[in-house]
């Protein structure tokens, strides 16, 4: 996991039981501005769990997990790079760097201003997630960088993800976190099915 200087993320006795196992119990973690900090362990001993929960994907049985600032941003990036039907390259990077979330609800807060004139702020706010996540410039930045890792030119931004090897799905993940903005950039195994390459991208 990396972070910027924008903030805080922090989890405080977190407890995770999944059924009658015991996946974390009693964690608590801190990621503070600019680290990298790298989890350690065999499989099995909730090292995605512990990613998801600071991601805010699971709710932890017990414990509590802090932003600060709390408009903090947080990203998350599976193991496994999985499109959503036939969603687009270009389509999942956005879902992946969070700018098709801040999209829509930029779409919402631009169309409640029609009957809200209170709405001002919420738009504001609105933009300004989308703006930081780099929303304004996203397709011609994944251009770039897609074709920085291997997936070749503009016109692969419209290739279904589930139509693509698993080689070019791990390189859309890396271009997936090259893309992101995020305050706080959680990935999980990042290093699957990379060549040299990749891994040197990955490794800036």
């Amino acid at each position: 996991m990396r972070a910027t200087s924008a903030g805080t993320l922090a989890a405080t006795h977190v407890t995770v039981v999944h059924g009658t196992h015991p996946v974390l119990a009693d964690v608590s973690l801190v990621v503070g501005a600019r680290a990298r900090i790298g989890i350690v362990g065999p499989n099995g001993v909730g090292k995605s769990t512990l990613l998801r929960v600071l991601a805010g994907l699971e709710l932890p049985e017990a414990g509590v997990v802090d932003r600060a600032p709390p408009t903090l941003t947080v990203g998350y990036l599976p193991q496994e790079v999985m499109g959503v039907d036939d969603e687009s390259l270009l389509a999942y990077v956005a879902r992946r760097t969070g700018v098709a979330a801040a999209s829509a609800a930029l779409d919402e807060a631009t169309a409640a201003l029609e009957t809200d004139p209170d709405a001002m702020e919420r738009h504001a706010d609105a933009l300004q997630r989308f703006l930081d996540l780099g929303g304004d410039d996203l397709e011609s930045r994944a251009a770039e960088v897609c074709a920085d890792v291997g997936l070749g030119d503009a016109t692969r931004l419209q290739q279904p993800l589930t139509a693509m090897s698993g080689g070019q799905r791990a390189r859309a993940g890396l271009a997936a976190i090259l893309l992101s903005r995020f305050d706080v950039l959680l990935l999980d195994e990042p290093t699957n099915d990379l060549d040299f390459a990749g891994l040197e991208l990955l490794e800036r």
